[in-house]
């Protein structure tokens, strides 16, 4: 039993020396998922396109229409994600959760949900970084009814 211990030591010493030698390649880490063009997590600011609505009683996720909503390409921010908006005025700035789409929101733009029709007007369309807090796994917003 000893002496066939002895046949591997030569085998596992070759081994050592082809990858000391750089002959055999490094084993590659372990890989995750690729990256998604959506910002990972509180990851960084981005920047998108702000608008405005006042109207509508029933977002795509079922609820009702309220201060601190935003709509959003569910591709992008799927609906339940919570995001950060900077770089507007004060009273804008803030968290919201995205809980409505729509059908001219696509891409990088968000549209706020404010009660006042007259404001919403007014808000007009604006620059605004998004930094994405909690990224939804809902890939798909319900049907509106």
């Amino acid at each position: 039993m000893v002496r066939s211990a002895w046949y591997a030591v030569p085998g596992i010493l070759l081994i050592v020396a082809q990858a000391c030698a750089g002959r055999l390649p490094p084993r590659q880490p372990a890989q995750g998922p690729p990256p998604s063009s959506a910002a990972a997590p509180g990851s960084r600011r981005l920047p998108f396109t702000a608008t405005a609505y006042c109207s509508g009683a029933k977002t795509a996720a079922g609820t009702r229409v309220t201060p601190g909503m935003v709509a959003a390409d569910p591709e992008l921010l799927p609906i339940g994600s919570v995001i950060r908006l900077a770089g507007l005025e004060r009273r804008y700035n803030g968290l919201y959760t995205v809980t409505d789409t729509g059908s001219k929101i696509q891409g990088r733009r968000i549209d706020l949900y404010i009660v006042d029709c007259t404001e919403a007007i007014k808000f007009g369309r604006r620059s605004a970084d998004v930094s994405v807090l909690r990224r939804s796994s809902i890939s798909r917003a319900r049907p509106r009814e």
